[in-house]
């Protein structure tokens, strides 16, 4: 049924593909502005009011190349600094690389159905719906490797040096947007050389493949040694927990579910193993070889396979003692998505000999993607790796209905400040204060660079606004005042309807010692 309503679809696929595109449009805007910006948006947010220049260097005390935040930055110079306006730029990346999923397949596999199924589920896959709704790098990087992987299939088959020039540029617009996209690179080497491995050196480094990297190397290596300096960093320590035997699990459940091992319980460990089952079937009968398929066309889904496998297996191995872990599975969300697709596209080949068994597994793979969805919405942007909700906006939002205008709001710390920034306001300025901040990471330089929200002296401070609003979190709600002798007036606190818990908190505080 699927595949005769898609071959009726297929007469207009770029009618066709176009509303697919409105449908990943639509389940992404509907959960844009559900929630505040977290830490890491938050960091995009502030980082965003300095110049261009001014970012690179910024970045580069942090642990981030600057192209993202170059990106954010112009696109909010034209539609503003809103939770819709700064996200949106992840959702038209997310797209982007929709289109070049499409491209990749109508390349390979020549059907037209293939490409537009290969397109819409993409387009539910909930690891790319949720990360289309941040304003993070993710989808980017999701772009880049894509189009990168179609300039790779076009450069090894035309002499052209323009699909050679496109893949070397992509090559450092990918490094200058996240280190680890290198994991795709070393897929497509790792590729090549399988193609190749016959012994054929002058075949695997041909002529347009070495220039290529040319490209990627001169337009990235004056901030080779930068990017060294960040890896360093990270390695003396960071937030990423260690992997475990749970975390391919993980890396799975959110992929097709978005739920983790821990919280896949019930049915929705049901779901989840159904989901699996799916996928292996479908992953092993894309694996093969299909009757009448010409070598080029097999050697084009061998590179999505690499692409789908190498990527999340070399982070997990980069992971292990004695480096610090790097295992975040957004890290390699383009591999996600792209399993999820290759195993469609299985299902969908074995649908010509077993119609009721890749009915039934296909059937299954798009109501798993769709609860997915659901959890997507649910979760919104709840940190899995704190397990905690982000409800400092919110916090700030209701000092905004409650509070008198003019009270001024102090973040408890850096961190709390990044996340409040966004919301400042005429009514209630925001800041932070300077002597409680130790400036030991480099994500605080551009605080310890710029006057802005920053109170050198809190007792000046408090002599011009006598009532203050103080936002801060507490697992057990015991907020204590920056200063012994202020007197609480009003307090309130958020709920977390995940964790069940009111952690984030707005206190009202009467400075004078009167």
């Amino acid at each position: 049924m699927i595949t005769k309503f898609f071959a009726r679809l297929e007469k207009q696929p770029t009618l066709t593909l176009a509303g697919i595109l409105v449908i990943c449009s639509a389940i992404a805007l509907g959960n844009m502005t559900r929630w505040r910006f977290w830490f890491d948006e938050a960091f995009s947010m502030y980082i965003v009011r300095f110049g261009f220049w001014d970012i690179a260097k910024l970045t580069a005390a942090d642990v981030h190349p600057p192209l993202y935040y170059w990106l954010l930055k112009a696109w909010t110079s034209v539609f503003g600094t809103t939770e819709l306006a700064a996200r949106s730029m992840s959702l038209f990346f997310a797209l982007v690389g929709i289109v070049g999923l499409y491209m990749i397949i109508r390349r390979i596999v020549k059907q037209p159905r293939y490409a537009l199924i290969a397109a819409l589920v993409a387009a539910i896959s909930p690891m790319l719906i949720r990360f289309s709704d941040e304003a993070r790098m993710y989808t980017l990087v999701f772009a880049i490797v894509v189009w990168a992987t179609y300039m790779l299939l076009r450069m090894s088959s035309s002499s052209n040096k323009k699909w050679w020039l496109a893949y070397g540029t992509l090559l450092a617009a990918g490094m200058f947007t996240h280190y680890f996209i290198a994991l795709a690179w070393l897929a497509h080497w790792g590729w090549r050389f399988a193609e190749h491995k016959s012994g054929r050196i002058k075949v695997f480094f041909s002529t347009s493949w070495i220039k290529a990297h040319i490209v990627g190397l001169l337009l990235f290596c004056l901030w080779i040694p930068i990017a060294a300096k960040q890896f360093a960093t990270v390695q003396n320590g960071f937030w990423i927990p260690p992997v475990s035997a749970y975390s391919p699990v993980d890396y799975l459940s959110n992929a097709l579910i978005y739920r983790e091992y821990g919280e896949a319980t019930a049915w929705w460990a049901v779901a989840f193993f159904v989901a699996l089952a799916a996928v292996i079937v479908g992953f092993l009968h894309y694996a093969k070889k299909w009757t009448g398929e010409r070598s080029r066309d097999m050697s084009g889904r061998r590179l999505l396979l690499w692409l789908a496998i190498m990527p999340p297996i070399v982070l997990m191995i980069v992971s292990m003692p004695p480096l610090k872990s790097s295992f975040v599975d957004r890290y390699a969300l383009y591999a996600q998505v792209i399993l999820a697709v290759i195993s469609a596209l299985g299902i969908l080949r074995l649908a010509q000999t077993k119609r009721v068994l890749a009915s039934v597994l296909g059937a299954a793979l798009v109501l798993m993607l769709s609860l997915g969805i659901y959890n997507v919405y649910y979760y919104g942007n709840f940190n899995k790796n704190s397990n905690v909700s982000i409800r400092t906006g919110d916090v700030v939002r209701e000092i905004a209905k409650i509070g008198d205008a003019g009270q001024p709001i102090i973040a408890a710390s850096p961190w709390t400040y990044y996340e409040i920034a966004p919301y400042d306001s005429r009514e209630h300025r925001v800041y932070f204060m300077n002597e409680y901040t130790e400036y030991k990471y480099g994500s605080l330089e551009m605080l310890k660079t710029s006057e802005t929200g920053k109170i050198t002296s809190l007792g000046d401070f408090t002599a011009r606004h006598r009532y203050v609003w103080y936002v801060a979190y507490d697992v057990d709600g015991n907020i204590t005042p920056p200063v012994e002798s202020w007197k609480e007036i009003r307090k309130f606190g958020m709920y977390d309807y995940i964790t069940k818990k009111t952690i984030y908190y707005g206190v009202l505080y009467d400075t004078s010692t009167n």
